[in-house]
């Protein structure tokens, strides 16, 4: 039987940079046994050749998927050590640096980043993550505005700076970045329940329940107290009490603390 439990979720991209998504979901551990034995494979080339960069590269992506920041940012030293101007590798050991919650060593990589590789939207966009976790939301939208000028048709830079601008409560402006994304991707579930917040914070409740009902269709099992809950809120502002009672009681099956904040970061 495969086992699950609630983890940050790493993605990764075929190069050598890392994508993040700070989303809470269930992950499936019967993977990490093979990645563990990956590991060892790139642990031998590495044994028989020390300056192996790929190998380095492969092993810190594994641990990092794993969730072990600590020994992932071991082999990105060594990353940085054979490629001292490597924007990638400063980019991937911030990101770690950020989930540790080190957010002074965090921001000093991706400033690197950003030094080695000016004219990558994507060092923006993690910059401006470590900047939100950090509770500098203009500097995150100043970092989020380079991404979007850089590449126009970047979806989760808008959704990014959406989140940014709620959390400033420019709900205005941050609907109209949750609309941008949501017109290049309507299937794109965390900037829905972004969007529905925006919404019913602007008192449009009705709106806030099309865009929760898009996220239940887009995923029809998601297990979330918060989505739930805020769900409720909306149908009880409308006055529809059967429909608000239901999904309080489908968010008591879940747990308080069973969604981290919403944000996701993805190139």
């Amino acid at each position: 039987m495969k086992k699950y439990f609630k983890i940050l979720v790493c993605l990764f991209s075929f190069n050598m940079s890392f994508s993040q998504v700070v989303f809470e979901l269930n992950a499936d551990t019967s993977e990490f046994p093979t990645i563990r034995n990956k590991i060892k494979d790139q642990s031998i080339f590495i044994r028989l050749d020390t300056n192996n960069f790929n190998a380095y590269v492969k092993r810190s992506q594994l641990k990092y998927q794993l969730g072990d920041y600590k020994e992932a940012i071991k082999d990105i030293n060594q990353l940085i050590r054979l490629r001292p101007t490597s924007a990638d590798a400063f980019t991937n050991r911030g990101m770690c640096y950020v989930f540790l919650k080190d957010f002074k060593l965090a921001l000093a990589d991706l400033d690197n980043a950003i030094k080695f590789d000016s004219k990558n939207a994507m060092n923006y966009l993690n910059r401006a993550y470590c900047k939100g976790e950090n509770k500098n939301y203009n500097g995150a939208i100043l970092d989020l505005n380079i991404a979007i000028q850089l590449r126009p048709d970047y979806i989760k830079a808008f959704a990014n700076r959406g989140f940014m601008k709620k959390k400033l409560k420019l709900y205005k402006e941050a609907l109209l970045d949750c609309n941008k994304a949501i017109e290049l991707n309507p299937n794109y579930v965390e900037c829905l329940i972004s969007r529905a917040d925006v919404k019913y914070l602007l008192k449009d409740y009705s709106g806030a329940v099309t865009d929760y009902d898009k996220v239940l269709e887009v995923v029809p099992s998601l297990m979330s107290y918060s989505f739930y809950k805020a769900r409720a809120e909306a149908f009880e502002k409308l006055g529809d009490t059967v429909n608000s009672k239901l999904n309080y009681e489908k968010a008591d099956t879940f747990k308080k603390d069973s969604i981290v904040p919403m944000y996701n970061q993805l190139r």
